[in-house]
């Protein structure tokens, strides 16, 4: 198989620093996080097993990832926060890019779309859902592992693995009557289970510093912090087609991560999140979706270098 290092100044176009020290909201001891764009070779592009569309692991002690441009013109055609403000990046925060992410630059505009609506939204929503999520843990921990047991289940399962998902999904009423009760108890058995496994991968998996400051609020500040940064990327994005970095609340974005807020605050903020996102919507004139036929020729023009 063809080997292929998209770290290679041969095939990478463009590297940044990302994270806390674009947003400006870094302080002396913030790890530098690191984002990069490759052009894979020809024969990986034409190679159908390697299929390569993002590295973020062997890097030696950087946390960075790379993405083939294929990949990356793909998610920021759709507005993906984490992909799209890199098209925004200041000058100080480039490592390292050529004549051909320049192109890509100059070009821009044909990304940005009213999607961002929804994207950033959706985004910004999910961290709500992370705070809520962990605030349970914090405030009423699972108290045992869940057992088959528990639920009469014995341990060998009628339906196993894929099954049991597929038939929660599509209903029990195609399974025999005699199967339906043992099926509704297996499907309550393993959400608890999940339940389980997140809760303890969380515990032991909390960073230090964030557990501190989790015990302290009573809640989780940085998933705080990230929703509050999405909606202003995504304001900005609406309103003017553009992101500057770093971003005029960073100050203000520091403070929640801090633990400004209590956490019946966070949620009554968070209430106004979609009529906010709708108000920027209506407000917006940017195009309503990317212009994906000149992006196609974009990407060619590009590789074709």
């Amino acid at each position: 198989m063809t080997q292929f290092d998209p770290d290679n100044k041969k095939h990478k176009i463009f590297e940044c620093i990302t994270g806390s020290r674009l947003y400006g909201t870094h302080t002396e001891i913030s790890d530098y996080d690191f984002f990069g764009v490759a052009i894979p070779p020809q024969e990986v592009l034409l190679d159908p097993f390697m299929n390569f569309e993002q590295k973020d692991k062997g890097f030696k002690d950087k946390d960075k990832t790379i993405y083939a441009l294929a990949q990356f013109f793909k998610l920021c055609a759709d507005n993906n926060p984490n992909i799209i403000e890199m098209l925004f990046v200041p000058e100080q925060n480039v490592v390292h890019m050529d004549n051909r992410w320049q192109q890509i630059i100059d070009n821009r505009h044909l990304f940005v779309s009213k999607k961002a609506r929804y994207s950033f939204s959706g985004y910004a929503i999910s961290q709500l859902h992370a705070i809520k999520r962990r605030r349970a843990w914090f405030v009423d921990p699972p108290k045992n592992k869940p057992l088959r047991s528990d639920y009469g289940l014995t341990d060998s399962p009628v339906i196993s693995g894929e099954g049991v998902d597929a038939l929660a999904k599509v209903g029990k009423e195609y399974l025999k009557k005699e199967f339906q009760d043992e099926i509704t108890r297996e499907i309550e058995y393993r959400t608890a289970k999940k339940k389980w496994d997140n809760y303890i991968m969380w515990k032991k998996n909390r960073n230090p510093a964030r557990k501190e400051l989790e015990n302290a609020h009573g809640y989780d500040t940085k998933h705080a912090y990230h929703l509050f940064r999405l909606v202003e990327e995504g304001r900005q994005l609406l309103l003017t087609g553009e992101i500057k970095f770093p971003l005029r609340n960073a100050q203000s974005l520091l403070a929640i991560k801090n633990g400004l807020y209590s956490y019946e605050a966070l949620i009554e903020e968070a209430k106004k999140i979609d009529l906010r996102f709708d108000e920027w919507y209506e407000e917006s004139t940017i195009q309503h979706s990317a212009n994906r036929k000149a992006l196609t020729e974009l990407y060619f023009r590009v590789i074709m270098e």
